[in-house]
Order: C-alpha cells, then sequence, then structure tokens
C-alpha cells in the first residue's frame, strides 16, 4: 500500500504533535506530508468591538504566528520537505478542503488537545472530521513506538465494509500485522431469534438463549474466516464474534489482544454504519488505546 499525500492537521498540541511524528517515522513514512492549521477567528461580542482590535488585524496575527510555529513543528518531526498550509475558518471545514484540493488519500488528527478537563475529550475538531469527512481520518491516539503490528477491525454486512477490509488487508500487508476482524451481534437480535426460537422448538427459554448464542457465533465466525481468507496472509487474520454493546466490545476486544490500530466504517454521506450506529463511534474514539483508521471510501494505490 501506498499513501502518497497525507493531511495532518496541527494545532500545536502535545497530541497533534506526537501524531504527526508517529505518521512520519513509522505510519506512512514515504508520503508527502501537508501540514494543515486552521486559525478559528474568535466570536466577537457587541459589547467588547470597541475595545478589541479590528477581525483582520487578530486573524493575520493568528496567521503569522501559525506559520512560524508550523515551520518549528515540522523541522522537529521529520527532516524530509514537507508542505505547510495555514487556513482561516471553521478547523474541520478547512482540513476537509484541503485534503480535497491537495487530492490526500488521509487526513490525520490527534485525539484531543491540551485542554485541562475531568474526563478524556475526543475534541470537537476530530469529532467533526470523523462524522463528516468523506476522506478517511486517522485520529492517533496513545501511539506505539513503532508501526501496528495488531489490527483490529470492525465488520458488519454493510457495503462499507468492503471498504474496511481494503484498507485492513493493505496495511496488514504494508505493516506485517496481526488481524482480528471483529462483529459484534446486537443484543436485541440476540434477544429476537431467542424468542422465536423458544416459542417454535417448545424447549426452555435457556435452552433456546444456548442453541441460538451457539448458532449465531458459528455463523458469524465462519462467515468472517471466509472473509479471511480474501487477502490475508495464512494464519494471520484471526476471526472473534460476540454479542452486545459494540462500543463495549470492540474496546474490550482491543485491549484483549492489544491493538495497535484500529479500523473502523462510516458512510462517507455522515451515517456512521449499521454496526457503528448511534454514540459507537465517538465512544470507542474516545476510550481507543491506540490510533483509529475510521475508513469512508477505498485507499487509492
Amino acid at each position: 500500500m501506498q499513501l502518497r499525500r497525507i493531511v495532518i492537521g496541527m494545532d500545536f498540541s502535545d497530541t497533534a504533535i506526537a501524531a504527526a511524528r508517529w505518521v512520519a517515522s513509522d505510519f506512512a513514512p514515504g508520503a508527502e506530508l501537508v501540514f494543515v492549521h486552521v486559525v478559528d477567528p474568535p466570536p466577537r461580542t457587541r459589547f467588547g468591538r470597541a475595545a478589541a482590535p479590528p477581525a483582520t488585524t487578530v486573524v493575520d496575527a493568528a496567521a503569522d504566528f501559525a506559520r512560524h510555529r508550523l515551520d518549528e513543528v515540522t523541522t522537529f518531526v521529520t527532516n524530509l520537505a514537507t508542505k505547510r498550509v495555514v487556513r482561516v475558518g471553521h478547523p474541520h471545514d478547512g482540513l476537509i478542503a484541503a485534503a480535497r484540493e491537495l487530492d490526500a488519500e488521509l487526513v490525520v488528527v490527534g485525539q484531543h488537545g491540551d485542554r485541562p478537563r475531568p474526563w478524556k475529550p475526543l475534541g470537537t475538531t476530530a469529532d467533526r472530521l470523523v462524522r463528516g469527512s468523506p476522506i478517511p481520518v486517522l485520529v492517533v491516539a496513545s501511539p506505539p513506538a513503532h508501526p501496528p503490528r495488531e489490527i483490529l477491525a470492525a465488520v458488519d454486512d454493510a457495503d462499507i465494509s468492503t471498504c474496511v477490509l481494503q484498507w485492513t488487508r493493505e496495511l496488514a500487508r504494508a505493516f506485517d500485522a496481526d488481524v482480528t476482524l471483529m462483529h459484534v451481534l446486537s443484543n436485541a437480535v440476540y434477544s429476537h431469534v431467542t424468542s422465536m426460537a423458544h416459542a417454535h422448538h417448545a424447549h426452555s427459554e435457556e435452552e433456546a438463549q444456548a442453541e441460538v448464542r451457539h448458532e449465531m457465533e458459528e455463523e458469524g465466525v465462519r462467515w468472517i474466516e471466509s472473509l479471511a481468507h480474501e487477502g490475508f496472509a495464512e494464519g494471520r487474520a484471526n476471526a472473534a464474534v460476540t454479542f452486545g454493546d459494540p462500543a463495549d466490545a470492540l474496546l474490550t476486544m482491543a485491549a484483549s489482544v492489544h491493538t495497535e490500530l484500529m479500523v473502523l466504517g462510516r458512510h462517507g454521506s455522515g451515517a456512521v454504519a449499521p454496526a457503528l450506529l448511534g454514540s459507537t463511534l465517538g465512544t470507542v474514539l474516545a476510550g481507543a488505546p491506540c490510533p483509529v483508521l475510521v475508513v469512508t471510501c477505498p485507499p487509492r494505490t
């Protein structure tokens, strides 16, 4: 796999700089890196306008500072030639626009900025990016000190899973990594099928639950194993099927197999794939112990 051009969102936080260094040294060392900082003009209250300098003065000063900091940061991150872009507007919109104009295959952001809070936020820019970008987004948290060797990919029967599998295959090949392909079965579907089995066979609910769970797990594993035969090295891709909340199950599995990169799917329109509905995507991104790649389209090679 060859990523030719990557846009790196740079807000000058420690997490953003760490993300950039990991991408430059371990994730895509051969790619052209474009560092983009978007100046987000502060709101101007009516009562404070008289005392504040003109908006253009504030924006120009922030842009000059950003150019200077970009020069410093890019030199610290890599000794290769890089592009530096400063834009004005909402950060997520600016990053998406830059990536589209530059024909980038990937946008990279740190998990959250260095804002002291009692909880672990994903960050407004990262959250809006992963929910709205037509280009895949890599959210980097706690990057390993090397290329990822353990990859966890969430799959289901939605069309987007084809793209998830394509990215996962190519990343596994590029990094010589082991892969866990995981599908989480909904508790609601499980309960419905169990009720039908109980009513049809007229045995106890406990027996119905055990029978249905066993059969659904077996069918799921067979399906995933058929996917694992397509493009993955023999013995390097494992199947995992479980029941419950998708976010909790994925995070539990990530901790269990010491995952160093997660791959999730999201439709380009902004709708999350069926296995990742509701708050699942945000929960996984906020709690992931490793970088997370949110796929929206096939990688270009």
